[in-house]
């Protein structure tokens, strides 16, 4: 199967499910390819620990996620949905009825390396039918002034510098040495649900910068999409 891409979206979601919403996102995806689920990626602040949601189908992919992700230490429940617009949101991009649409909520307060080992856990879902959105929600109150954007030069640097950090370690890796380049604030708990979905959204796509940067106006209101995408 079709190594899925893996896509990064900054909008106010009300916007997204507008006509013109739908048909940006129907621009990111390839028409030929195969994609059977949607899984989506979310934060917010606070909470004890991530949850998944699902949306709609079987609950094969949930109970899969749920199974995966407590391999890796991460106690995750698995409840009924909380937000219908995702389901509608994933049927709009697709243009059709996913198999299963689930959302994958992440809890501030975590190190980034543990939303980098929750993307890991994560990344198999590309071979499988799976296409990954992280998503990041914006107020629909349009208070978002101090929001980080996708385009913005404080975001594009951070994700060069972790790019950087790893091309360090596994050249240090390759030598047969075991010294590492600390980070800035690598332990420390991350507290921006913007940060907590791009770490993951990061090491969904490898570790690498993403391939593409992407921008549409939606509407009247100066809403907007604006995004990554990993397609590799």
């Amino acid at each position: 199967m079709t190594r899925l891409p893996v896509l990064y979206l900054s909008c106010e979601t009300e916007a997204l499910i507008g006509p013109k919403g739908q048909s940006s996102l129907r621009r990111l995806i390839r028409q030929d390819l195969a994609v059977d689920s949607v899984a989506f990626i979310t934060s917010e602040t606070g909470g004890a620990q991530p949850e998944i949601f699902h949306q709609c189908g079987e609950g094969a992919l949930a109970r899969r996620l749920q199974s995966g992700m407590k391999a890796r230490g991460f106690e995750v429940a698995v409840n009924g949905p909380r937000d219908s617009g995702l389901k509608l949101l994933a049927e709009s991009m697709l243009q059709l009825v996913p198999q299963e649409v689930i959302e994958l909520r992440l809890n501030t307060g975590m190190t980034s390396e543990h939303y980098r080992n929750i993307g890991h856990c994560l990344e198999v879902l590309r071979n499988q039918g799976v296409l990954l959105i992280c998503l990041d929600r914006l107020d629909a109150d349009g208070n978002n002034a101090s929001h980080s954007q996708p385009h913005d030069s404080y975001i594009r640097n951070l994700i060069r510098q972790w790019e950087d950090e790893q091309k360090w370690v596994k050249a240090m890796s390759k030598s047969g040495l075991n010294g590492t380049r600390p980070s800035p604030g690598q332990g420390n708990p991350v507290a921006d649900p913007t940060l907590c979905v791009l770490n993951t959204a990061f090491s969904l796509g490898g570790m690498k910068a993403p391939q593409r940067l992407f921008g549409f106006s939606l509407n009247e209101d100066s809403q907007s999409l604006a995004g990554y995408g990993w397609m590799q």
